[in-house]
């Protein structure tokens, strides 16, 4: 065999992998795991299941919880958003079968799709944990502002949790779904004030939102983990091989807009970014950036950065529990 037809087969077999790489990075960053998770039963008590139609007809669904220190039996006039990042669902931060495990939930131990064949949410399904780590719940943080006066809306995004509607990763319906949150809230519970906690990809919703110039309808924000960038995406979770071959398919599935959108608007919205220093899935440089482009000098108190050491993606709430707590929700308390 000449060597010629052998170079050429192993262009052809580097070719192949190349693609098939990229489709099958494509694909598990357009079909999201679907979980769902149990409020647990103090928070159940006050809970209502809430939904939404999408301006796509897709059927979306969050959780509502009213605080109790609202006048004359009403709710609050203020409302904290949760937006879990992709793989999550309403109340959950970090859902660490989906993310590490990537394969189908379980139904007390019954096989079940990765995704419904159609726009009805899927059954109730628990979460058990794939590696020795359980999942990272919001419910401290959620019992401590509701005590605080602070409504919740614990949103499931498209295609996750008990939502319908197809994934969209490059943010444009996400990001109306979430303006279509806020205006419910202010139209169905008359919310004077409407914050945004946002995780991950529900963290660079955020941004994009901040970058408008009603802000979305938000009125403060607190983004944990936001990618603003697809370079360095993964780059400390895949060998470099990998890594470099995903890079065409991050570079198309991103929002290569955000940056510019950032540089380019006056970003009025206070925005607190909340980033672990040893994040190896979205590098806490992204968050660095993200802070140098909205702080507004003449205005430095309505932008704030916390690197929190030792944490890894979204797992700062998990490392520094109580300041992240406090942290987060003296923001609001100061802006809501």
């Amino acid at each position: 065999m000449g060597i010629g037809l052998l170079l050429s087969r192993g262009l052809l077999v580097q070719t192949v992998g190349a693609a098939l790489i990229a489709g099958g990075t494509t694909y598990y960053f357009t079909h999201p795991q679907r979980v769902v998770a149990d409020l647990p039963p103090d928070l159940a008590e006050r809970g209502q299941d809430v939904n939404l139609t999408a301006q796509d007809g897709a059927r979306l669904h969050a959780v509502w919880l009213p605080s109790a220190a609202g006048s004359n039996g009403r709710p609050a006039d203020r409302t904290i958003i949760h937006h879990h990042g992709f793989n999550g669902s309403a109340g959950l931060i970090l859902a660490r079968k989906a993310l590490y495990a990537r394969r189908p939930v379980s139904l007390f131990g019954t096989h079940v799709p990765a995704a419904p064949a159609s726009d009805i949410p899927l059954p109730h399904l628990r979460l058990f944990g794939a590696d020795d780590r359980e999942p990272l719940f919001a419910w401290p943080l959620v019992r401590a502002g509701l005590a605080r006066g602070f409504n919740f809306l614990l949103v499931d995004a498209r295609g996750h949790g008990r939502s319908g509607g197809a994934w969209d990763v490059t943010g444009v319906r996400p990001s109306a779904d979430l303006r279509a949150w806020a205006r419910w809230l202010r139209d169905a519970h008359d919310q004077l004030w409407v914050g945004l906690w946002g995780h991950s990809f529900g963290a660079a919703l955020g941004l994009a939102l901040a970058a408008r110039p009603a802000g979305g309808g938000f009125d403060a924000m607190v983004l944990d983990s936001p990618p603003i960038r697809s370079e360095g995406l993964y780059s400390g979770v895949l060998q470099r091989p990998l890594y470099l071959a995903i890079q065409p398919a991050m570079r198309q599935l991103g929002n290569r807009e955000l940056p510019r959108l950032l540089a380019d608007a006056h970003v009025w919205m206070p925005v607190q970014l909340i980033h672990g220093q040893a994040d190896r899935t979205v590098p806490a440089q992204q968050s660095e950036q993200a802070y140098a482009l909205i702080r507004d000098p003449q205005r430095p108190e309505r932008s704030a950065l916390w690197i929190v050491p030792d944490a890894d993606h979204l797992e700062a709430f998990e490392v520094a529990p109580e300041e992240y707590a406090r942290r987060t929700l003296d923001w609001f308390d100061r802006w809501l």
